[in-house]
Formats: C-alpha cells, sequence, structure tokens
C-alpha cells in the first residue's frame, strides 16, 4: 500500500500547521521548510482548503492556518480526500483490466480486504495523535 507524493505533501502542511497553531504560515514557508515545489504546494494546499481542512487567507497578511483542532481532522478523511483512487492492482480499475487471470483470480479480493484494513489504521488516527508521535522534535528539526 502507497500513498502518492500528493497526498504525502497534504499530510506534511497538516503537520506542520498543527505545530504552530496560533500562526498564520505561508506556502513558500512551508515549500522552503520540507524543500517542496511552491507550485505544486499551491494545488495540494488549495484541495486542501476545499476539502475544510485548512483556511486560507489571501493577500498581504495572508496564510494558511488549520480550519479545525488537530483532534477533529482524521488521517483516513485525508487520505481519502488526497488520493485520486486506491486502484492496489490492475483489476480494481475497470478501463485496464487486462490481466488473463481476472476470471478466477483471488487477488483482487485479498487486496481489497488489505486496503480495506489499511484505511482503518489511518482512520483510528487523528492529525493531534500523529502530533504525540513527534512532539520531541522541534520544528526546527529536519526529520519531517
Amino acid at each position: 500500500m502507497e500513498i502518492t507524493s500528493y497526498t504525502d505533501y497534504a499530510l506534511r502542511v497538516l503537520i506542520y500547521l498543527a505545530r504552530s497553531p496560533n500562526k498564520q504560515t505561508t506556502i513558500t514557508e512551508i515549500a522552503d521548510y520540507f524543500n517542496i515545489s511552491r507550485n505544486h504546494l499551491v494545488k495540494i494546499v488549495h484541495q486542501l482548503g476545499s476539502k475544510g481542512f485548512v483556511k486560507t487567507t489571501r493577500g498581504k497578511g495572508g496564510g494558511l492556518v488549520l480550519q479545525r483542532p488537530p483532534a477533529m481532522i482524521n488521517i483516513g478523511n485525508v487520505v481519502r480526500s488526497m488520493e485520486c483512487h486506491f486502484n492496489w492492482v490492475e483489476c480494481f480499475n475497470p478501463t485496464q483490466q487486462h490481466c488473463r487471470l481476472l476470471p478466477n483470480c483471488g487477488l483482487k479480493h485479498l487486496f481489497a480486504q488489505a486496503g480495506e484494513a489499511y484505511l482503518k489504521v489511518l482512520d483510528s488516527a487523528t492529525l493531534a495523535d500523529v502530533l504525540l508521535g513527534i512532539t520531541t522534535v522541534g520544528l526546527n528539526s529536519k526529520i519531517l
């Protein structure tokens, strides 16, 4: 199971914002911190805003903050909101079912169960839970 870098960066943005809850942050600041393309991050932040995870303010003095407290942001919901699909293997995509094993193959069912378990684990955690795992790491650290 793997998430895209798009979702990875979205989670990083949320963690970054949650670590400084009373501070409005700019996309440039986050892009510089994680050494991520600012243009790519603009798209991610836009989607995070449209999904209700961050609040953005335009103009001079603008920036972004979390829309809700970290305890109200479910990691599974973030991942589902950012990923465009969960086609773990080819046979999950109805337009690309070219596998000769498809009629009798048990892998699709197995991967479906694994995917459900994967998402269930993510559903069990909030952004606040994630922060507990990194509270001893300062925001100036490059561990993230």
